[in-house]
């Protein structure tokens, strides 16, 4: 039942959130995730990340394929700093701005979940 709520959430999400005017901005992109700190000294590379992370049209979308529970998601732009974040958003809007953006997943538990995307 969880999963279909989140495709539906999904769904939904991207027919409500429809277009943008940068043509990169628009094409969808896989964000990898990796498990562990975010400053890559505890990496769990092999680790089945339980989370499908993708940028598409100034959004970061998850879905998860595990109950993680709680759960913050930040997404850094990494020239400028700035920063969104949402407590449990599956759907979060971000920026079509190029550059190298930085995701950071952290649940209840403290287990870290990261990865970056470039536009």
């Amino acid at each position: 039942m969880y999963k279909i709520l989140v495709f539906l959430m999904m769904l939904v999400s991207l027919q409500m959130y429809g277009g943008t005017t940068s043509v990169d901005a628009q094409a969808e992109k896989d964000v990898k995730l990796e498990k562990g700190n975010s400053d890559k000294k505890d990496r769990h590379p092999r680790t089945l990340i339980p989370i499908v992370c993708v940028y598409m049209d100034g959004m970061v979308q998850l879905t998860f394929l595990d109950n993680l529970g709680d759960f913050t998601l930040t997404v850094t732009n990494q020239a400028t700093g700035k920063q969104w974040s949402a407590e449990n958003a599956l759907v979060l809007p971000t920026s079509t701005a190029s550059g190298i953006y930085w995701v950071e997943i952290v649940t209840e538990d403290g287990t870290i979940y990261y990865g970056s995307y470039t536009l």
